[in-house]
């Protein structure tokens, strides 16, 4: 009598398969992307085991309806299906180790570069301390001077330059023959500088206490400057408030050229308030 055929392979079974090999190739493609898809990979991964235990059991019941070698194709087919799954499983596991690693090791890094900035930040606080403190200790002295405006002008070339400050609202002019006014003090007349001992001075015109007001500054070659000195000088300067303080306000000049003896070069007018100035230049 002839074996009957059967046909085992319905819709369902049809299916199933289908559904097993296309969570294969689903791993396939969420597997490199374990960084932030790795929870729904391997809840993937868990219903493809319960896919396979299935059909597994399904070939167990039909193996004797089917010729053995088509049931040796599939039995090896879905071999090679279980190792993948395990592979595929085993692979997702080791990256969520080596995710939850680097995820360890840069909340480690985190906390040691908060440290560092801790550190660096209370580095910063104690210097700003000592600064404060060697400023009180100097008591706030500018160029050796108590003052808490300066007007300050260099040149490097040897020749003799003359600071003026005139008090726009009096007239009074402090330079050289004229020192010490009721808004400031000439420190000192610098007539040259031809030695390394010279190359560092300055031509100061400072305020112990602050004097509100408009002042006239300007610049110039003395005329009667000996004829061996240079012919011309390059003018740089700044005025300061409150030097050393932590209010400290500073307004460099304009670099200013002077070509030959006598001439005089306006810097600008300075504007002086109790707390604040202005340069207009």
């Amino acid at each position: 009598m002839q074996r009957k055929e059967l046909n085992i392979f319905s819709i369902s079974f049809l299916d199933l398969l289908s559904g097993a090999l296309g969570a294969v190739l689903i791993l396939f493609i969420i597997i490199p992307k374990m960084t932030s898809e790795q929870q729904s990979a391997l809840e993937e991964m868990e219903k493809l085991n319960v896919q396979t235990a299935e059909l597994l059991e399904l070939f167990d019941q039909v193996r004797n309806s089917i010729p053995v070698e088509l049931y040796e194709r599939i039995q090896a087919q879905m071999s090679n299906t279980q190792s993948a799954v395990d592979e595929l499983t085993q692979t997702a596991r080791n990256l969520r180790q080596r995710l939850d690693d680097a995820e360890s090791e840069n909340a480690q890094l985190r906390r040691q570069s908060e440290q560092i900035r801790e550190q660096l930040s209370q580095a910063q606080r104690q210097l700003d301390a000592e600064r404060r403190q060697n400023r009180n200790a100097a008591g706030d002295k500018l160029f050796g001077v108590n003052a808490q405006l300066g007007i300050v002008c260099i040149w490097p070339e040897n020749i003799d330059v003359d600071l003026y400050v005139q008090d726009l609202s009096t007239g009074t002019v402090g330079y050289f023959n004229n020192k010490t006014t009721p808004f400031g003090i000439l420190m000192e007349d610098i007539t040259s500088r031809g030695s390394a001992q010279d190359a560092d001075r300055y031509e100061l015109f400072y305020q112990s206490r602050i004097v509100p007001g408009k002042y006239l500054i300007y610049v110039n070659i003395y005329e009667k400057a000996p004829l061996t000195y240079a012919e011309s000088a390059t003018v740089d300067g700044h005025v300061v408030m409150f030097p050393g303080a932590s209010n400290e306000k500073k307004i460099d000049f304009r670099r200013i050229l002077l070509t030959r003896r006598g001439e005089t070069e306006v810097v600008g007018i300075l504007t002086v308030t109790s707390d604040d100035m202005t340069l207009e230049q």
